[in-house]
């Protein structure tokens, strides 16, 4: 049966493997990394001359305005904090950038919840300082579990997600498979389902789609039931509570 996967392959590759075989996925990204306002990356140049114990970065698409900001504050990445990264790719992004970051977990709260381990081991006391580089209108589960071990966290924006052009060719086989009678839909954010429904919007829109959803978290649920459609939620934000949500309307899969 096939799923469509409203992020590129890179980013939707370890929700597809947590399905398991019997599913053949289909990438969809519809929405895509643009450049912050000048505004929000001056604010990051400026927050960057303040010495910070930790930078917590949550996606690898933060790294390079971070690492433009760095420069532009007249550091090198190695001058500034240690960063917590989610994810090993992120991990990867900030270590070929020059910082020195350790992948602690593979979601935002599981990462959040070992940086606070990693400060209470080393004795830290309340605080302690993180600068957090992100998307606009990101999550904010991570930083709100920061903030609640002590930490003062500062979180600015770094890039924003925008939908993708239309006529992307990135688009075309996750459009074909929905309108084929795709099995399954994964949606990962309430920008998606915007996005999703603009670019089905010709086709009758989210609510014509005879796929099942699945969403990760209640806000893109919310977002989902917005535009009439039914779907499971993932009770975390990971592969594996996705996988579990999908068991709840394919069991037999």
């Amino acid at each position: 049966m096939e799923v469509v996967i409203t992020r590129d392959e890179e980013e939707g590759a370890p929700y597809a493997a947590a399905l398991g075989g019997g599913w053949r996925p289909v990438y969809l990204p519809v929405t895509q990394v643009a450049g912050a306002d000048p505004a929000d990356l001056d604010r990051l140049q400026a927050a960057l001359r303040t010495p910070r114990d930790h930078l917590f970065v949550a996606s690898r698409h933060a790294v390079p305005p971070l690492a433009a900001a760095v420069r532009a504050a007249g550091l090198a990445p190695a001058e500034v904090a240690p960063a917590t990264a989610v994810g090993p790719a992120t991990a990867a992004a900030l270590i070929a950038a020059g910082f020195t970051a350790t992948a602690r977990g593979d979601t935002g709260v599981d990462a959040a919840a070992a940086l606070v381990a990693a400060v209470r081991r080393a004795g830290a006391g309340p605080g302690w300082r993180v600068l957090a580089p992100r998307a606009a209108a990101g999550r904010d589960e991570p930083l709100a579990l920061l903030r609640a071990a002590g930490a003062e966290v500062e979180d600015l924006v770094a890039y924003r997600t925008v939908a993708a052009a239309p006529g992307s060719p990135a688009l075309a086989a996750g459009r074909a498979a929905l309108a084929a009678g795709a099995a399954l839909c994964l949606v990962f954010a309430p920008s998606q389902v915007e996005a999703l429904a603009a670019l089905l919007a010709a086709d009758g829109g989210l609510a014509a789609c005879a796929a099942r959803f699945v969403a990760l978290g209640p806000t893109t649920a919310a977002a989902l039931r917005a535009h009439g459609v039914a779907c499971a939620t993932a009770a975390a934000p990971t592969p594996e509570a996705m996988a579990n949500a999908v068991a709840t309307v394919y069991p037999e899969a």
